[in-house]
């Protein structure tokens, strides 16, 4: 493969900081904000450091994490629509590559389940701890490859040939009204009245569609790149605000109850706010973030694009519930209170060994998948 056959290696870094961002909101979600607010886990590892009416800083740091994963679903939706907008969409490829590799992940994941049940067999305290794989899971794993195939079907049945009907003028105004669909609280409330999660695909076609319009009409050339910078910071600024404001209204409505005749004093279980794909703040973070790394001059790096290739490998591997397993073996809540830090450098070091194993996963399936293709006469037959 020459260099100019490569995609832009700014685009594919892209992918794996998206990746990144996922596994890193995944451990935040399901393993570190379980261990705040769960009572029986804070009962279990007796680590209720923050089960206290104060605010905390540490948790500050929590809730600015947690648009993190979302803003890097929009991001794989956005850079999809930039490549394939304007081309035709290949379904049977798409279809392969996805089938493929969820049966590669879901096997995987049965047998190494299952060596870890014989290794934990033999401590029973440990073993009602992990969740184990069954092969069925392999129709239930991560919920954004369906997302992503929906997307990419709408694409290929009429979307794409919709979107190239389109002046500049009234593909701004499609864009426009998509996006004001999925933001209005009512008619956003109406798409999952219709079909639980239609919302989210409204909002998939609109970044998909974004995709392709930036690349079609270069929308955000005359905005300075300082400006990107200073909307993330100031959209991140807003959901520190608005966790403050939500966690001092809990401490003033706990003392408060506290305080009526006959009270019973209770823990005060602290909670991370959550988002939603539709959600603005992770929309307007997720444009200003592509629109910055779509501007960075990187020269092609074939390891930089081979390892964003491997990131939905990463993708099927570490979001189940095997994996939230393993991180709920760590004390983060008690790392966090002590040593804030060591929890920062912890959480990062956890992110890059799930990638690492994800990448290696990937590796082993693209052997496979050559050793198969040579040795494909041992099982089908030759037309004649």
């Amino acid at each position: 493969m020459n260099n100019k056959s490569l995609r832009d290696s700014n685009i594919e870094l892209m992918r794996i900081l998206a990746m990144f961002m996922i596994i890193v909101y995944h451990i935040v979600l399901h393993c570190v904000n379980v261990q705040l607010a769960d009572v029986a886990s804070v009962e279990r590892l007796g680590n209720g450091w923050f089960n206290n009416p104060v605010f905390y800083k540490e948790l500050m740091f929590l809730a600015l994490l947690m648009p993190f994963g979302l803003v890097g679903n929009a991001l794989f939706i956005i850079i999809s629509g930039y490549f394939l907008a304007d081309r035709e969409i290949d379904m049977l490829k798409i279809s392969k590559k996805l089938l493929s590799q969820l049966l590669f992940a879901a096997v995987t994941l049965v047998l190494v389940s299952a060596a870890f049940i014989r290794q934990t067999a033999e401590n029973p305290a440990t073993n009602n701890l992990f969740s184990y794989i069954r092969i069925q899971y392999f129709n239930k794993m991560s919920w954004f490859v369906g997302y992503y195939f929906i997307i990419m079907l709408l694409a290929f049945m009429f979307l794409n040939s919709f979107l190239s009907k389109l002046d500049r003028k009234k593909y701004l105004g499609f864009l426009f009204t998509i996006l004001a669909i999925s933001q209005l609280g009512w008619s956003g409330g109406l798409l999952d009245d219709l079909a639980k999660g239609l919302r989210t695909v409204v909002i998939g076609i609109f970044l998909y569609a974004l995709g392709g319009y930036i690349r079609k009409y270069n929308p955000f050339e005359k905005v300075r790149g300082y400006v990107l910078i200073l909307v993330i910071v100031l959209a991140n600024s807003l959901v520190g605000i608005s966790y403050y404001n939500t966690t001092i209204g809990k401490i003033q409505s706990y003392h408060y109850n506290m305080n009526l005749p006959g009270a019973v004093e209770t823990d005060f279980v602290q909670s991370i706010p959550k988002f939603d794909n539709y959600s603005f703040i992770v929309v307007i973070i997720g444009i200003c973030l592509f629109e910055f790394f779509r501007r960075i001059k990187f020269p092609k790096i074939k390891v930089i694009n081979w390892m964003a290739q491997a990131t939905f490998m990463v993708y099927l591997i570490h979001d189940n519930g095997f994996a939230y397993s393993i991180w709920g073996t760590q004390d983060w809540i008690t790392l966090l209170y002590t040593n804030f830090y060591g929890f920062g450098g912890k959480l990062a070091l956890w992110a890059l060994a799930v990638f690492g194993v994800g990448v290696a996963e990937y590796l082993i399936f693209k052997l496979l998948i050559k050793a198969f293709n040579k040795t494909s006469w041992l099982f089908i037959k030759n037309q004649e």
